[in-house]
């Protein structure tokens, strides 16, 4: 359970945590290990992403309320 509430806080797609869990069952070979790498890159550059999105969102909502409050003391 430990597991899937992490993938989930990490944001792993159901079928990721999935995948997940059938390389945690099995005693990590090399080619599972890679596996996982690539799932966590993968989710590292999505996350990445949804960040700098986040980012500018805010950068463009602060700017309308300043321009907005500016337009107030006028």
């Amino acid at each position: 359970m430990t597991l899937i509430l992490r993938g989930r806080r990490f944001g792993f797609s159901l079928e990721d945590i999935r995948q997940w869990l059938l390389l945690y069952d099995q005693k990590g070979t090399r080619e599972q290990n890679l596996v996982w790498i690539e799932l966590a890159d993968r989710q590292l550059a999505e996350l990445a992403r949804q960040r700098d999105e986040l980012d500018a969102t805010m950068t463009d909502l602060a700017a309308l309320r300043d321009q907005t409050k500016a337009e107030m003391t006028r």
